[in-house]
């Protein structure tokens, strides 16, 4: 929903004091200072008897995310839908009575704020609105949104991994366990992250090979896991324990099998899916290790090559322009 605006440098020309080898540095920048918007306390507390009355305050109080909240996550006219908007306003006041228990974004805070932080010190070029805007919209649709004023956080993908909602045969089939295991309170600075780095360089692997998808996931795993130090692994990565002490373990088969099966340099979209799709088990490897291990083994090269003494000082916009091919052929890697 965000008009991307990010400057295109040169890719080896910028070795700034603002460097990715001094991992204190962020928490020593100056503090970040987040704001909340209770957006989704304002809609649940409208006067249901004068819905357009109160859709009319939302957009003068909210006249940015409001055009947003009706136009893309509920689908629905402000002033002709007044009964589907009532409608899902009854449907969604139990979700949101969840939602205030579980209190998602206070567990997050903390975190979001490490990593405000760290974009802020990281990509000091990139305008990095300091807002999260609070909503609830439909369980099938968006979670975490970069829109003009900052990161707009659906609670209703946050509710916890046990929460009820998510086992209805309906939402399975949208989002199974596998995925709907990450809808907790820490994935919140995590997607939000993901999305930011997005947004400030969109990733493109449209027409890319194998090889191209790792890396380009790989980088922004790397730049992820340096700006939110404070959670574990598995939480950055989405692995589960088990799953990520197995990619651990296997790492150097994996890449064997890559190298045997040639498979690095292949566009081939089932060979890209067999790698990088997130599932439960690997189809190419077992049900002991993730669909998407190649997002472990894109990290892995994109370590590799980050801890070479050429690119100790490497800004990370150039790192996320920087080609694959160029990553892959000096990051020497070899597990």
């Amino acid at each position: 929903m965000r008009t991307l605006q990010f400057l295109c440098f040169p890719i080896f020309c910028l070795v700034l004091a603002c460097n990715s080898s001094n991992e204190n540095a962020p928490k020593q920048a100056p503090e970040v200072v987040v704001t909340i918007v209770p957006f989704m306390d304002d809609f649940f507390t409208m006067d249901t008897i004068q819905v357009a009355k109160s859709i009319e305050k939302l957009f003068k109080k909210y006249p940015l995310f409001s055009a947003d909240y009706f136009t893309y996550i509920i689908t629905a006219h402000p002033q002709k839908d007044t009964l589907a908007i009532k409608a899902f306003y009854k449907a969604y006041m139990p979700i949101y009575k969840d939602a205030k228990k579980v209190n998602a974004i206070n567990i997050a805070i903390p975190k979001m704020q490490e990593a405000f932080n760290s974009l802020q010190y990281y990509f000091p070029n990139y305008k990095l609105e300091k807002k999260i805007i609070l909503f609830l919209g439909p369980l099938e649709t968006y979670g975490n949104i970069i829109t003009k004023e900052g990161v707009a956080v659906g609670l209703q993908l946050y509710l916890g991994a046990n929460a009820p909602w998510y086992y209805s045969e309906q939402i399975q089939t949208i989002y199974p366990s596998y995925i709907s295991r990450r809808f907790a309170p820490e994935y919140i600075a995590v997607n939000s992250v993901q999305n930011i780095i997005n947004d400030i360089v969109p990733l493109n692997v449209a027409s890319g090979n194998v090889l191209h998808h790792m890396i380009e996931e790989g980088k922004r795993q790397y730049i992820l896991n340096k700006c939110i130090t404070s959670l574990p692994d598995t939480v950055l990565m989405g692995y589960t324990a088990k799953q990520l002490a197995s990619l651990e373990s296997e790492e150097s088969n994996i890449w064997a099998y890559f190298l045997k099966q040639n498979t690095l340099f292949s566009k081939d979209p089932n060979e890209v899916r067999a790698v990088m799709q997130d599932s439960p088990y690997s189809d190419l490897f077992g049900e002991e290790l993730p669909g998407n291990t190649g997002k472990y083994i894109g990290y892995k090269i994109v370590t590799a090559w980050m801890e070479k003494r050429k690119q100790k000082n490497i800004e990370f916009e150039v790192l996320l322009k920087t080609p694959s091919t160029i990553i892959f052929e000096n990051a020497k890697y070899k597990p």
